[in-house]
Formats: structure tokens, C-alpha cells, sequence
């Protein structure tokens, strides 16, 4: 595992007890001061940001499929840019050359071209340096960004190679450029490094009744939205996977540190006064209605049942219908839930299984799995 480089100053963990002031105020729901559990992780964290842990159960070979798409999208990028480097090179150092006076392929003969010539050939310049610009300024940053990362954070690529592909992965969400309007000013550390120190009380008193929680926390926390993705089409307008500290949190796991149930289903913040905050959504959702935790049941019921079958495969093919569907625009109305069950249905009469059959033993059948709760 290599050396992971800190993104930020260390922040306390633990929630102050006064204030310059007096006493700190209570820690506002659905907040509650992060537990001593999560210190190690919690250092990985800056404090200007808001952070969403889950846990990814899909099948490594999902993922692994998954993250082929963008690999190979990056793959050929690369191509692009490199067989355009090989072409470009040449050019600009010849340009150059011209430009300071030597006799190359590219100089221009200004005495004995006529005005519209010279037009034409400044603005074919002009758009081959515009045009090249563009392709490495924007496009040329994908590839970068996907095997090297950008200011010193862990890539896509080397996630993948430090954490390979399991059956059960941690997710580590962190907010766009949105959040900006969340924190408090900018102010200077010691060392002259510009931070910002928390986020702003009025946004943690406001919680579930706030416009950006209702709009940018909620739908990202949903329990079947959380559970039909893989970690990596979670990424969206609002947040993105931090890299660096999915990659701290399996060395934490890996060393013995830390559990993986640890990083379950939650939001965290820091807040300057009460520190690290976090809500468990995971803990909220099994106390309600303990829907998780019998749904977890009955996922390992049917994929034991499956294996002893000889038919696992059809498990994890199940899993990547759901997947599919919950994954297309728009909610997932009953008219696609009933869609997802004849395709599953399908997958189990090519693999000779007989479908109704196999539900019978499982209180509920098929529409009671999670993600499949048919309600209508």
C-alpha cells in the first residue's frame, strides 16, 4: 500500500465542549458527534467538504465490467492524444524555428504571397493552436485524471490496482463545488495554507428541512438508490468519489484498524464548534422498519440457494437486471419493477431453473427482494 499523502490539516474529531463564548450548543439532528471508531478515517478527511460512506456488495465481476467502460474510453483517449503528439511536435518546433528566422518547412513567404494567401495560412495556424489547445486542455485531462489524479489525490486507476475488485468495497462520496456556499470564510492556518474550518451552524440547525439537504443529501442517502449502484455510476452533478479515501479506508480495514461495517450507509461533516458530525443512515433505516436487515436475509437465502444449485451466476445476472433498471432515468414505478421481474424471469428459464417454483420458498417471492418491493 502506498504512502497516502494528506489532503488536509488535521481537524479534531471529538466535539468541543466550549466556545470562546461559552458552553457549545447541542449537536442538531439528525447529527450526532462522529464515534472514536472512525478517528483513523477521519483524518483522511479536509473539513471543507461533506462526505457520504457506503458500502458496495455487488460482485467483483460487476465491478469489474463496469469499470472496463471507462478504462477503455481512456485507453483510447490516450491513443488519440499520443498519435496527435507524433504529428504536432514536429510542427510547433518547426513553427518555431521559422519564427526565429531559419529557412524550415513551415515558413511563409511573405514577399511573394499575395494578402489572401497569407490570411488562409494564418488562420489554418490558428485554428490547428486553437483546436490543439482544446484537445489537451479539456479532453487531455480525462486520461490524466484516470491514471494519475490531480494535486497529489489517488486516481481511478490506482484505486483499482491498491484495492482490486471485492465483493465488498467501501464508497467514499465527497460534494461538488456546490458545498462552496456551505462552509465558513477562508482563513489562514499557521502555515499560511487558506482552509476553510467548518461548515456553517445555520445549515446544520436547518438539516432535513433545508432546500440542499432535500435536494442534494436525501436522494443520494435513498436506501434502494444506494443499494442498486455500484460505486462507480454513483458519481453525478453533485457528488464525486474520493479516491483517496476509499483507499485509506481499506488500509484502515486491511491493517485490523478499522471494520468494514464501520463505513456503513452515512453522511458526515465537520462543524469549527461540535467537530467531526456524522448521521447514520444505515443505523436510522434499520431501526425504522428493519426492511435492511430482513432484506439482507433473504438476498443470502436466495444466492445460497442458487450456489447449491450450481447456478451462483444467475444470483449475480439477477443483481445486474436490478442494476439496470433502477439505473435508467425517471423513478422506478411498478410499471419497471414488473419489467425487471420478467427479465429475471427469463434469465432463470434459460438457466433451466423453474422460476415460480424456486419463489415458493421464499416468504414473499420475488416482489419482496430488495429493490423489488412492488408496491401497486
Amino acid at each position: 500500500m502506498p504512502k497516502q499523502r494528506r489532503i488536509a490539516p488535521k481537524t479534531p474529531s471529538k466535539p468541543s465542549t466550549t466556545t470562546p463564548n461559552g458552553p457549545s450548543p447541542s449537536t442538531p439532528p439528525p447529527f450526532i458527534p462522529a464515534p472514536s471508531t472512525l478517528e483513523p478515517f477521519l483524518k483522511t478527511l479536509s473539513a471543507h467538504h461533506i462526505y457520504i460512506l457506503s458500502l458496495d456488495n455487488h460482485h467483483r465481476d460487476f465491478k469489474r465490467r463496469i469499470f472496463a467502460v471507462p478504462l477503455l474510453l481512456n485507453i483510447f483517449l490516450t491513443i488519440l492524444i499520443l498519435y496527435r503528439l507524433q504529428y504536432a511536435i514536429p510542427t510547433y518546433i518547426s513553427i518555431l524555428v521559422a519564427a526565429l528566422g531559419y529557412e524550415t518547412s513551415m515558413k511563409i513567404d511573405v514577399k511573394h504571397l499575395d494578402a489572401m494567401t497569407k490570411l488562409g495560412l494564418g488562420g489554418e495556424r490558428a485554428l490547428m493552436f486553437l483546436g490543439d489547445f482544446l484537445l489537451m486542455r479539456f479532453v487531455g485531462m480525462w486520461p490524466w485524471g484516470f491514471f494519475l489524479g490531480f494535486k497529489g489525490e489517488a486516481s481511478p486507476v490506482g484505486w483499482r490496482r491498491w484495492v482490486r475488485f471485492r465483493d465488498v468495497e467501501v464508497v467514499v462520496r465527497r460534494s461538488r463545488r456546490w458545498d462552496v456556499a456551505l462552509f465558513t470564510d477562508i482563513t489562514k492556518e499557521d502555515g499560511g495554507e487558506a482552509v476553510r474550518g467548518g461548515v456553517k451552524e445555520e445549515w446544520l440547525v436547518e438539516g432535513k428541512e433545508g432546500k440542499v439537504w432535500k435536494e442534494r443529501v436525501e436522494p443520494a442517502v435513498e436506501r434502494g438508490w444506494v443499494r442498486g449502484k455500484t460505486s462507480y455510476l454513483m458519481m453525478d452533478k453533485s457528488w464525486d468519489l474520493f479516491f483517496t479515501g476509499m483507499l485509506k479506508a481499506h488500509a484502515l480495514i486491511d491493517e485490523g484498524l478499522m471494520e468494514v461495517e464501520s463505513f456503513g450507509t452515512a453522511v458526515l461533516v465537520h462543524s469549527e464548534v461540535l467537530g467531526w458530525l456524522i448521521w447514520e443512515v444505515s443505523r436510522e433505516h434499520d431501526d425504522g422498519d428493519g426492511n435492511e436487515n430482513e432484506g439482507t436475509k433473504k438476498l443470502q437465502l436466495v444466492k445460497d440457494k442458487l450456489t447449491k444449485m450450481g447456478k451462483e451466476n444467475l444470483f449475480f445476472r439477477w443483481i445486474e437486471v436490478v442494476q439496470s433498471e433502477t439505473s435508467q432515468p425517471g423513478a422506478f414505478t411498478v410499471e419497471k419493477q414488473k419489467k425487471a421481474v420478467g427479465k429475471i424471469r427469463e434469465e432463470f428459464e434459460e438457466k433451466g431453473v423453474d422460476f415460480d417454483a424456486f419463489w415458493m420458498d421464499i416468504d414473499g417471492g420475488i416482489e419482496s427482494m430488495p429493490g423489488l418491493e412492488i408496491t401497486g
